[in-house]
């Protein structure tokens, strides 16, 4: 009841508000007649017989007029926005009036022999659309002449900032235009940057174009920038990760539109600006949707995801579902995402999903689950993944990551599963802690299985993904919200990063690559040093890095790397029919040998025996990294030992002096 009372004193509002405008329309282009009528015949007589149909005539000329402001919708506009189509409607208006006017004339003068003179309806005409137009375009006559007295006078408010804009197309013509309008933006156009030659030195609203992107550094300094703007319509991530390194070493706020990849679809009345998101500056393009793979995988498929409430398992269930699933099972034991997640689909895709609570490690819960709702490809995402969780806790980690993922296996192909894709991570290369060993662990399980199980399967190794939860990016986030500093664990540490979704479209269209137990490895472009990261985050905060925000270098965590990798030196790459998705050659793995040891590290995990547990997990996948940095601790111990044993020896030495001198 109250949001209907508040619609219809809306509604009377707006009514109210164009009554008056037409009122005031009126009475200006009656004023706008007798001033014509005065100046037109201020010396010539007026003609004999003209006042006797004038009234009809003033009356006429006015309602034309009124009414092509009607049709042209001049009524209904945001008048402190209107821009150039406003204009153009606006003055269409006039131009249609005159016409109809002149046909007014031509009737009046065969019917009545009444001679409208054309001056007198020109200025007439001239003269009402001053009036309506003034009280129209007035908010941003007044905001122009204001804006051209500070640019001359080089002046802008103590608020404002000196803005630099990057496009000098129509997305940079719309920004000027809302600065313009809207100085309590806080934003005070000074120059464009544009790399088309034929807008160089030419201006838009009186703002020269300086030049191309090898300008941009001498146009800050010329007008002591404050803030830029990057105003194209579309930018590709590699294009504008290039202007971003360009723009960042002046250490200003860097400004983009909303939503850059559908830049169009803004109107004016919406147009605002925003921070960059880290995601548009990281990685390379994003590959483009098979859909011949993704409907060979998901379409029309009962699609099970075990994990289904986690970062990378909530995805693979949204993205199941867009591209059309018959029915999805979301399985996970994180009672807390799930009701979060039933939450974001019960209204959009009521009656296609089903929530089932449980875990892997019971397999009696995912046989009975598999034999309810009989899926036909089954995407493994649960698994633990913090390394420095799993680096305290290595019997979870393989009772949870191996074993769990052997139950799903197994079950999986007892219930008649065809396909089965396990999300993996490049931690599982040369690992150097106990998550990416599990992880590797449960590689070699799709490949030992891969070979004689009936069902199609394969694993999919990824780096970082942005934004999942507990990531470095929201960690980052926060510490800048706080002032900081950004805690890092190294300088030099580089990592591989690819959005959710862009990652979880890729696992899901490997689905239908997977035949044997294949690993598949994603093209995560280049890796990013998180140094680097870091300091974007604080620039597209509006910042400067270790001015503003500082950043702490905390040393290496156990487990950790300083680079990530996507294969084994020994592993070689085969292309597939996608370009962003590779197939591994992998070493062969003798299945018995395996098969026994998993079965030792079955009995330490379970046994609770973290030291016999960590012993088998790199007896079974040897790390080379993490027998260096046994051996560097080992060393470091080992002197450090030295050390306090050769400063005892000396105290020791000194005593026994003493002792000899005092008995002397």
């Amino acid at each position: 009841m109250k949001r209907k009372k508040e619609k219809a004193k809306h509604a009377s509002n707006k009514l109210r508000s164009v009554i008056t405008v037409i009122i005031l329309d009126v009475v200006f282009a009656f004023g706008s007649y007798w001033a014509a009528r005065a100046i037109m015949f201020y010396r010539a007589p007026v003609p004999e017989g003209y006042t006797s149909f004038e009234w009809l005539a003033m009356l006429a000329m006015v309602i034309i007029t009124i009414s092509m402001l009607v049709f042209f919708d001049c009524y209904n506009s945001v008048w402190k926005y209107a821009g150039r189509v406003e204009f153009f409607k606006f003055i269409l208006a006039y131009f249609t009036s005159f016409g109809i006017i002149m046909l007014f004339k031509v009737i009046m003068n065969v019917a009545f022999d009444f001679q409208l003179w054309s001056p007198l309806a020109l200025m007439y005409l001239l003269f009402s659309a001053i009036c309506s137009g003034v009280t129209r375009f007035i908010n941003g006559i007044m905001n122009y002449i204001v804006y051209v007295r500070r640019l001359v006078g080089g002046k802008a408010d103590y608020a404002a900032r000196r803005t630099v804009v990057i496009g000098a197309g129509y997305m940079g013509s719309l920004i000027i235009n809302r600065f313009i309008n809207n100085p309590q933006d806080g934003y005070f156009p000074v120059a464009f940057i544009d790399d088309d030659p034929d807008k160089q030195d030419k201006k838009i609203y009186g703002i020269k174009v300086e030049g191309g992107m090898d300008r941009l550094g001498e146009t800050v300094a010329k007008y002591r920038a404050q803030a830029i703007v990057i105003a194209i319509m579309k930018l590709s991530k590699t294009q504008l990760r290039s202007i971003y390194e360009r723009c960042s070493k002046f250490n200003v706020p860097i400004k983009v539109m909303p939503e850059m990849t559908n830049a169009s679809d803004m109107s004016k009345q919406t147009l605002s600006l925003r921070d960059l998101k880290i995601e548009e500056l990281l990685g390379r393009d994003e590959f483009r949707v098979c859909d011949e793979l993704m409907n060979s995988a998901v379409k029309d498929k009962v699609v099970m995801v075990t994990g289904g409430a986690g970062s990378i398992g909530s995805e693979l269930c949204r993205q199941a579902l867009r591209y059309g699933c018959r029915h999805l099972v979301v399985f996970d034991m994180h009672e807390n995402g799930m009701f979060f997640l039933n939450e974001e689909f019960k209204s959009q895709f009521a009656g296609r999903y089903s929530l089932v609570i449980g875990t892997v490690r019971e397999r009696d819960k995912l046989r009975e689950t598999l034999g309810l709702y009989n899926p036909e490809i089954v995407f493994h995402a649960a698994a633990y993944k913090h390394v420095p969780m799993m680096e305290i806790a290595p019997t979870e980690a393989i009772k949870n990551n191996v074993f769990g993922t052997l139950n799903t296996i197994e079950e999986c192909e007892n219930a008649g599963v065809k396909r089965f894709v396990l999300v993996s991570t490049d931690k599982a290369v040369n690992p150097a802690n106990v998550m990416g060993a599990s992880k590797r662990l449960a590689e070699m399980l799709i490949q030992t299985r891969g070979k004689v199980f009936n069902m199609q399967m394969a694993a999919v190794r990824f780096g970082n993904v942005l934004g999942s939860n507990g990531s470095v990016i929201p960690i980052f986030l926060k510490q800048i919200k706080e002032g900081g500093p950004i805690t890092l664990t190294d300088r030099n540490i580089k990592r591989y990063f690819m959005t959710i979704p862009e990652a979880v479209r890729l696992v899901m269209q490997t689905a239908a690559l997977a035949s044997g137990g294949e690993v598949f490895v994603l093209d995560m472009g280049e890796p990013v040093y998180i140094y680097d990261l870091a300091c974007d985050l604080i620039r597209i905060n509006g910042l400067i890095p270790e001015q503003d925000i500082p950043i702490k270098v905390t040393g290496l965590r156990p487990g950790e790397k300083l680079f990530e990798e996507l294969r084994y030196d020994k592993e070689t790459v085969d292309k597939t029919m996608h370009e962003g998705i590779f197939v591994t050659r992998l070493e062969k793995i003798d299945g018995k040998t395996f098969d026994v040891q998993l079965e030792k590290l079955r009995k330490a995990a379970f046994k609770e025996d973290e030291r016999v547990t960590e012993k088998t997990i790199f007896e079974i996948v040897p790390s080379d990294f993490r027998d260096k940095v046994a051996a560097e601790l080992l060393a470091t111990q080992n002197a450090e030992i030295a050390a306090r044993t050769s400063h005892r020896d000396e105290q020791n030495a000194e005593s026994v002096e003493k002792l000899a001198v005092t008995v002397k």
